[in-house]
């Protein structure tokens, strides 16, 4: 065995390898001399395991959490197997995969995959897995072709030849203790409902979105409410209905929908805090400015001194300044204002995204500000890529006295481009 690598996001992931070599399960030595590739689950070893009985019962974060460790010992590694479900380089044919790769050492999954015809064979052995004690906990069954193209033809993302049919979702009943309204950058207004703590599947669930700010308004729900909570795709909480509503009914303070747009909330007034946050969130990360060590707990912490009254008043903090501010030390605060200052020397284009300027299609930005800020919504929609809507929005940006204050700011700052 040369390497073992986690799936990360799906192009790069984590060096396993060390770690790899502590579990048995994982065979160090082919039985035959050859080079292979090989993808598959490490699972977390169960006894009789049934899902729809017991649920996942945390078992992907032990395995997860195990692996993210310095040193994995024995102990913990020998409850750790290994479920090799492709191959890329080996036979075209399924069987004749599974055979080739049980002889060299791996362990056998044939008892775990079986060919179907039609629908109501795949969903007979779906309902039989879900059903069935496992060495292993499972959140569906994978439908595939019994062949698939060349390895040469592989890319890191979700194949044509195979699809992943979940189990049926489980549902609980929550009861709603806040309501809280979170506003984005541009301005969505997005209700977000604090749970009593329940459990669903092996999750501990405290918070749901309520999905859009209309939705919201349809099921007028308020503390004391008793929701229906499901995992869309057996992870992420999702609310499926009001079950039963409380005889009181709490005032809220709702915030009015039309008082927030894209160019809203540049400053951190009251009822501006959650907008201004996210546009300082957004400025600071990997599609703005893209700076080091610095997010949203970091803009929380500035926010709390009162340091910050506009987007770009970070500009002008120093080392020692940051160091004087409670939650942050010497060496974070010199990392910090690091930070700042390689923002400084950021590309006029990424500066413009990190203000929040709508996209702009194919339309090059080398231009300087005064240049921009000169086109007509008529110019901006003979752009490439640039309908009228988009044009016009282009237009108020470049027009709003928020930004052309943000732009003298950053004119006075030596900021390339302004």
């Amino acid at each position: 065995m040369q390497q073992a690598i986690s799936r990360g996001d799906g192009v790069s992931g984590q060096d396993w390898t060390s770690s790899a070599r502590n579990i048995k399960a994982i065979p160090q030595r082919l039985t035959q001399p050859l080079d292979l590739l090989v993808q598959g689950e490490l699972y977390w070893q169960l006894n009789e395991h049934v899902q729809a009985r017991s649920g996942s019962v945390n078992a992907r974060a032990t395995v997860a959490g195990l692996m993210a460790r310095k040193n994995l010992e024995a102990e913990q590694a020998a409850g750790i197997g290994l479920f090799v479900w492709d191959w890329p380089q080996g036979s075209a044919q399924l069987p004749e995969r599974i055979a080739t790769l049980t002889k060299l050492g791996f362990a056998t999954i044939e008892p775990y995959s079986h060919p179907v015809t039609d629908f109501a064979a795949a969903r007979k052995w779906r309902d039989h897995w879900y059903r069935s004690p496992l060495p292993f906990a499972t959140d569906g069954v994978v439908l595939r072709q019994r062949q698939r193209p060349p390895a040469e033809r592989w890319q890191a993302h979700a194949p044509y030849w195979a699809i992943a049919w979940k189990y049926p979702f489980a549902q609980a009943l929550a009861e709603v203790r806040r309501v809280n309204f979170k506003v984005g950058r541009t301005g969505r207004i997005t209700p977000v409902l604090e749970l009593k703590s329940v459990t669903l599947d092996d999750r501990e669930i405290k918070r749901v979105s309520a999905g859009s700010f209309k939705r919201w308004q349809e099921l007028d729900i308020r503390p004391g409410d008793q929701v229906a909570i499901s995992l869309a795709g057996l992870t992420i909480p999702r609310l499926d209905s009001v079950v039963l509503r409380a005889t009181a009914r709490t005032d809220l303070n709702i915030p009015h929908a039309d008082d927030f747009h894209a160019l809203s909330c540049w400053q951190p007034t009251p009822g501006c805090e959650s907008q201004f946050l996210a546009r300082l969130t957004w400025l600071s990360g990997k599609q703005g400015l893209a700076m080091q060590h610095v997010g949203r707990g970091t803009w929380e912490k500035l926010l709390e001194t009162g340091r910050l009254n506009n987007l770009l008043d970070w500009l002008t903090l120093d080392a020692q300044e940051l160091a004087n501010i409670a939650g942050f030390g010497e060496r974070s605060s010199v990392r910090l204002t690091h930070s700042f200052h390689s923002a400084r020397q950021q590309p006029f284009a990424r500066w413009l995204k990190a203000l929040g300027l709508p996209p702009t299609g194919q339309a090059q930005l080398t231009d300087s500000w005064q240049a921009l800020a000169q086109r007509d919504t008529e110019q901006w929609q003979a752009e490439a890529g640039i309908g009228p809507g988009r044009a016009a929005q282009l237009s108020a940006f470049f027009r709003d006295p928020q930004v052309l204050a943000l732009s003298e700011t950053l004119q006075a700052a030596g900021i390339d481009g302004f």
